[in-house]
């Protein structure tokens, strides 16, 4: 009997110690979680890999470069925001972002530059810069994307402020093409009390959610019917394909929508899949108007994508409601699908 009790006692010192053990271990992998999933929140160090450490020094005034046109149109946005968030201190930008017939979705023609066609050259007069700063189309340190972005989204968007700034302070777009912007603001805007952005992508974008689903029309619908119905609401439709644009022009009667390029299907590839023939400038100032357009909505109902989060630090007073479904398992997901 002496001997039992004693063998309890044992026992329910070991599960103690597992339990402080397992707790240990589960703070450690939350700690390196948070640190993955933000580390712009934290001290640069080493590891960051290709930012060497001269540009660590805040003082230093930057010509930061942007180069290489990889993947769509605005991860490469996304990633010159987030760098121009990371380094406030840069005082020049150029634009090395050019075409190629091999890359995604080429615009106008072989190594034509791209960015430089949409915005207007940056330098912050009579201050020279110290040092310059290359930054590729695959570099991401920390960058918002992709499943990520859903940290950013919701209750979260303020995470987002920071970008607001630096898209604030350093993008300005080409006067005609900021004329285009404000016409269609104008037009998008007009008989109705607010705007929302329906913001809708193919089965194609479903590897970029986090449970790897593209949401549903009904958890969209939900979303639009819990909407204050107190104003006049007008829907702006921001949706890659033709089947579900269709749709929601039918239950979503008071709508706006822009003749983007379009799939037939939401099951196919997405309009913007890669290509062996250039695009024409149209449709690069499209691809990035349209964008800046649902910008200007109040309410924002979307999937996580690198377009929807560009639309809400272009407006850093936009609502954010994200109808992905989180992560079921953060770590889980991080270990399998990073």
């Amino acid at each position: 009997m002496k001997d039992n009790k004693i063998i309890s006692i044992i026992l329910f010192i070991m599960i103690i110690i597992i339990i402080i053990i397992g707790k240990i271990l589960y703070n450690n992998m939350k700690q390196s979680y948070i640190e993955y999933m933000y580390p712009q929140y934290f001290k640069y160090t080493k590891w960051k890999g290709h930012i060497d450490d001269r540009f660590l020094d805040k003082s230093k005034k930057l010509k930061l470069v942007m180069n290489e046109h990889h993947s769509g149109f605005f991860c490469n946005f996304n990633r010159l925001i987030h760098y121009l968030m990371l380094f406030p201190n840069v005082v020049e930008i150029e634009f090395n972002v050019k075409s190629d017939i091999n890359k995604h979705k080429p615009f106008i023609g072989d190594k034509v530059e791209l960015f430089s066609v949409l915005f207007e050259y940056y330098k912050e007069p009579y201050i020279q810069a110290d040092d310059i700063l290359n930054i590729s189309g695959n570099d991401f340190l920390g960058l918002p994307s992709a499943d990520n972005a859903y940290h950013y989204y919701n209750e979260k968007r303020n995470k987002l402020n920071n970008y607001s700034d630096a898209f604030s302070k350093y993008i300005k777009l080409r006067p005609h093409t900021q004329n285009k912007l404000d016409l269609m603001v104008k037009e998008m805007k007009s008989e109705c009390d607010m705007v929302v952005g329906v913001f809708i992508r193919s089965d194609a974008l479903a590897s970029e959610q986090p449970t790897r689903k593209m949401p549903t029309r009904e958890q969209y619908m939900k979303a639009i019917n819990d909407l204050d119905k107190s104003k006049k609401i007008k829907f702006f439709l921001r949706i890659d394909n033709y089947e579900d644009l269709e749709f929601y022009k039918s239950v979503l009667p008071n709508n706006y929508y822009t003749n983007i390029k379009r799939a037939e299907t939401n099951k196919g590839d997405a309009p913007h899949s890669y290509t062996k023939e250039f695009k024409p400038l149209e449709e690069l100032e499209d691809t990035y108007l349209d964008i800046a357009l649902l910008s200007q909505c109040e309410v924002l109902i979307h999937c996580c994508s690198n377009m929807a989060t560009a639309s809400l630090f272009m407006n850093r007073n936009q609502k954010s409601i994200c109808v992905s479904d989180p992560p079921k398992n953060e770590f889980l997901t991080k270990i399998f699908y990073k």
